[in-house]
């Protein structure tokens, strides 16, 4: 298993151990991909999740550019747009774009749920 799918699986454990239900899995559209779609109250989340072992790229979340996060937004409203996915959405009030990021270093594993990472319109 890679250390994306690891840190994917690790994030969704966070998630359910934190009562966030996770609903979806690396949801796919022709406007891009979404890693992990959850539910926290009346609260849609998309969540990118990015994962790594050391830092010569910086931390995981600087990845998450003005274009990555344009294509998760896309993806979004496609989601929410979409027949058959309404009832997930019955009562949510509100929609957020989160970025879960993991380090794995020395054996020892960081991760941070930064929520409200960005905007639609970032």
């Amino acid at each position: 298993m890679n250390i994306g799918v690891w840190g994917e699986r690790r994030a969704e454990r966070y998630l359910r151990e934190n009562n966030i239900r996770v609903i979806e899995t690396n949801f796919r559209s022709k406007a891009g991909e979404i890693d992990i779609i959850a539910i926290e109250e009346k609260t849609i989340l998309f969540i990118e999740v990015k994962t790594r072992a050391d830092l010569s790229c910086g931390l995981p979340c600087e990845s998450v550019d003005k274009k990555k996060r344009y294509r998760i937004s896309k993806a979004a409203w496609l989601y929410i747009a979409m027949d058959g996915k309404q009832r997930y959405l019955h009562g949510i009030d509100e929609y957020r774009f989160d970025v879960i990021e993991i380090l794995v270093l020395h054996r020892r594993v960081w991760l941070r749920h930064i929520r409200n990472a960005f905007n639609y319109d970032d």
